[in-house]
C-alpha cells in the first residue's frame, strides 16, 4: 500500500491510459471472450487487461498473462507487446519498477518488430514514468517526446495529449516553467478535439504549479479551483487529494488562512481514509505553517511532527523503491554490455583459433619453437592468474570499505535527521519570539527525549565505527556485569523513574567476566533502554546474572509489548539492516538498530546474545560471556 500512494504525484501516468482501450464494457467483453479463439481472443484478453488494470489488478493480471502466453503460441507479436504492457503498468502501480521495466523494454521491441507504433508511444510513455520515478526527468522528457511524435502519426489523440501532459510535468521538476506552460497550453488544444475532462483535469493542475512557482497566486488558485471542478465530476479521489493541499498552500500564501485550513483538514481526512501518503505529508505540512501564521504555536507543532514522522518514512521507501529501479536498470544494461562484450570476445576467440592453427602449420617443422612458446604461454597464463587473484582481493577489500560506509551513512540519515529536525524547529520558533516562555517549558520534555535520541544513536555508532577501523584491538579485563548494570540505572534514572519502572535484580554469587568494558557496556545500555522503551508505566525490569561451567549469563527481562518471530530473526541475522523502529510505550523514538550493534559486540567478545519473546508479553534478552 505505501509504494501505491508514492505514485500520486505522478498519477496522470496511471489513469490516462484507459483513453486508448475500446468503448465495449468489461461485461461485454467478458461475454464475448467465452466465444472467441485464436487472435480474437488475443484481442479480447488485451482488452479486458486493459480495462481492469486500475480496477482489480489481480483479475486484470490474469488475463495479460494468457494473452501473452497464447500470443507467443501463435506468434502474434503485437498482441504479445500489448499484454507485456499491461503486465509493466500493474507491476508500476505495485511499486515494482524493475520489473515494470523488464517488461516495458520487451514490449517495446516487440511493438517495434509488428510495426504497431502506436502501441509504441503507449510503451514509451511507461518508460518515461520509470525514469521519473529515477528523477531522470530528462530521460522522462525524451521518452514523452517521442511518444508524442509516433502517436502524432498515428492520429493516436489520446496518447498526444497524455504525452503533452507528461513533457510538461517534467520540465516543471526542471525549474522550466515557460516550456511547461507551452506544453499545458498546446495540450488544452489538441484536448478541444477530444473532450476528455480527465485529460484537462491534469492539464490544468500542471498550469496550476507552473502559476503557483511564478508566485502567480490568483492565476494559480483559478487553475486548481478548476482542476479541482474536474476531479469532483469524475469521482478521481488522488487527484483530488493532491489538488486540496495545493490549494490550501496556494491560500495559504495569500493570506486566506481560514479557507486554507479547511482545504488542508479536507486533504488530510481524504488522505487519510484512502493511505495516500505522499498527500498527507504535504497536507500537514501546509497546516503546520497555517497555524503558525495563526499563532497557534502547540497545534503547529503537533502539524510539524506529523509531518517530519511522515516525511522520513515516505523518504526512505522512495529512495530504496529508485535505488531497486536504478539497480534494476543498471543490471540490465549491464547485461547488454556483457553479451555485446562475451559477441566480441568470441569473434576474437574465432580469428584467434584461425590464426593460431596457421601458426601451429608453419611452425610444426620447428619442434623448438613450439615447445618455446608453450613455455611462454604457461608463463602468461601463470601471470594472468596472479593478476586475476590480486584483483579479486582488492575487489573483497574494496567492497568491505564501501559496506561500512554504506552502513554508516545508513544509520546517521535514518536516526538523526528526525530528532533533530524537531530541535531545530523548536529553536527556531523561541528565536523567533514565536514561543513563549510556558509554551517552552512544555515542550522541553520531548526535546529532552530527543536529544537523548541522539546522544543514544551517537553513541552507538562512534563505538560501531571505532570497531570497523583497521587496526582496532579489543582491550579485554576481569569486570563484573553488577558494576556495569549499576552505573547503566544511574545514569536513565530519569527514565525510569518517568514511567515508574520498578527495578529487580539478582547478582548473588556473580562471577567476574573477560570482555571490553566499553563495548559490553554499550551492548547491556542498549538492551535495557529497550526493555525500558517498550514496558508499560509502571512495570518490573528483571535483571539477574548466572554462573554455569566457563560461562556467566546476564538475562534483562521486561513484560512489555514483545517481539514477533520474524522481528527477532532479523535481529540475530548475520548482516546488520535498518530496520523500521515502532515507538515506545510513551512514543520513544529509536532506531531499529540497537540490539544488532548489542550482537555485533558481544560476537566480537567471543560471546553469544539470545532473545526469547512473546508479543504483548513480554521480552527476555541474555548475553553469554567467558568467566574470568
Amino acid at each position: 500500500m505505501f509504494k501505491l500512494t508514492c505514485f500520486s504525484v505522478f498519477l496522470f501516468f496511471i489513469y490516462s491510459t484507459h483513453a486508448y482501450s475500446q468503448d465495449l464494457d468489461t461485461d461485454s467483453l467478458k461475454a464475448v471472450l467465452s466465444e472467441s479463439e485464436g487472435n480474437s481472443r488475443i484481442n479480447t484478453l488485451n482488452e479486458l487487461g486493459t480495462n481492469l488494470r486500475e480496477i482489480s489488478q489481480e483479475e486484470a493480471m490474469s488475463y495479460s498473462i494468457e494473452a501473452e502466453q497464447l500470443s507467443k503460441e501463435l506468434k502474434n507479436k503485437s498482441g504479445e507487446a500489448k499484454a507485456k504492457e499491461n503486465i509493466a503498468w500493474i507491476y508500476y502501480r505495485q511499486g515494482q519498477w524493475q520489473k515494470s521495466f523488464s517488461y516495458s523494454e520487451k514490449a517495446y521491441e516487440l511493438a517495434l518488430q509488428a510495426s504497431d507504433y502506436g502501441e509504441a508511444a503507449r510503451i514509451l510513455n511507461n518508460l518515461g514514468a520509470l525514469y521519473y520515478e529515477q528523477q531522470n526527468f530528462s530521460m522522462a522528457i525524451v521518452q514523452f517526446k517521442e511518444a508524442y511524435r509516433i502517436s502524432k502519426s498515428t492520429d493516436d489523440l489520446y496518447t498526444q495529449i497524455r504525452s503533452l501532459n507528461n513533457v510538461g510535468y517534467n520540465f516543471i521538476q526542471l525549474g522550466e516553467l515557460d516550456s511547461a506552460l507551452y506544453y499545458a497550453n498546446k495540450s488544452i488544444e489538441t484536448n478541444r478535439n477530444a473532450g476528455s475532462p480527465y485529460l484537462t483535469a491534469f492539464t490544468f493542475r500542471i498550469i496550476g504549479d507552473v502559476n503557483l512557482a511564478k508566485a502567480e497566486l490568483d492565476l494559480a488558485e483559478a487553475a486548481f479551483r478548476k482542476s479541482l471542478d474536474y476531479a469532483e465530476i469524475q469521482g478521481i479521489l488522488t487527484l483530488k487529494a493532491s489538488l486540496l493541499h495545493r490549494l490550501g498552500n496556494t491560500l495559504l500564501q495569500k493570506g486566506n488562512l481560514v479557507e486554507a485550513e479547511e482545504f488542508l483538514k479536507r486533504g488530510i481526512k481524504l488522505s487519510s481514509e484512502n493511505s495516500f501518503l505522499d498527500e498527507l505529508t504535504k497536507s500537514h505540512k501546509y497546516l503546520a505553517k497555517v497555524y503558525e501564521a495563526e499563532g497557534k504555536i502547540a497545534a503547529a507543532f503537533e502539524e510539524q511532527s506529523k509531518y517530519l514522522s511522515l516525511n522520513d518514512s515516505l523518504l526512505g521507501q522512495t529512495n530504496k523503491d529508485r535505488l531497486a529501479l536504478l539497480q534494476g536498470m543498471f543490471q540490465d544494461n549491464l547485461k547488454k554490455s556483457e553479451l555485446e562484450l562475451l559477441q566480441a570476445q568470441n569473434e576474437n576467440q574465432a580469428n584467434r583459433l584461425q590464426f593460431i592453427n596457421r601458426i601451429v602449420w608453419v611452425i610444426s617443422i620447428a619442434g623448438v619453437l613450439i615447445l618455446m612458446l608453450s613455455i611462454w604461454l604457461v608463463r602468461l597464463n601463470k601471470k594472468k592468474r596472479e593478476q586475476n587473484i590480486d584483483l579479486e582481493q582488492k575487489s573483497k577489500e574494496l567492497e568491505k570499505i564501501n559496506q561500512a560506509k554504506n552502513k554508516l551513512f545508513s544509520i546517521l540519515g535514518h536516526d538523526l535527521r528526525s530528532p533533530i529536525g524537531q530541535v531545530k524547529n523548536c529553536v527556531d520558533l523561541l528565536l523567533a519570539g514565536e514561543l513563549e516562555k510556558e509554551e517552552f517549558e512544555e515542550l522541553i520534555g520531548n526535546i529532552k527525549k530527543d536529544v537523548d535520541t541522539v546522544y543514544l544513536t551517537l553513541n552507538n555508532t562512534l563505538k560501531w565505527s571505532l570497531t570497523q577501523m583497521e587496526g582496532f584491538k579489543l582491550n579485554k579485563r576481569e569486570i563484573k556485569y553488577s558494576d556495569t548494570v549499576s552505573s547503566i540505572l544511574a545514569l536513565i534514572k530519569p527514565q525510569l523513574e518517568e514511567k515508574l519502572i520498578q527495578i529487580q535484580s539478582d547478582f548473588q554469587n556473580e562471577l567476574p567476566i573477560m570482555a571490553d568494558p566499553d563495548l559490553i557496556e554499550v551492548a547491556i545500555r542498549n538492551i535495557i533502554t529497550n526493555a525500558v522503551k517498550f514496558s508499560k508505566p509502571g512495570d518490573n525490569l528483571i535483571i539477574k546474572s548466572l554462573g554455569y561451567g566457563e560461562s556467566v549469563k546476564l538475562c534483562i527481562t521486561d513484560h512489555g509489548v514483545g517481539m514477533t518471530k520474524d522481528q527477532i530473526n532479523q535481529i540475530l541475522s548475520e548482516r546488520i539492516t535498518i530496520s523500521d523502529s515502532k515507538p515506545g510505550t510513551l512514543s520513544e523514538q529509536g532506531s531499529g538498530l540497537g540490539l544488532q550493534i548489542c550482537k555485533e559486540f558481544v560476537k566480537m567478545n567471543g560471546g553469544d546474545l539470545s532473545i526469547e519473546s512473546t508479543p504483548n508479553q513480554g521480552t527476555t534478552v541474555c548475553i553469554v560471556l567467558s568467566k574470568a
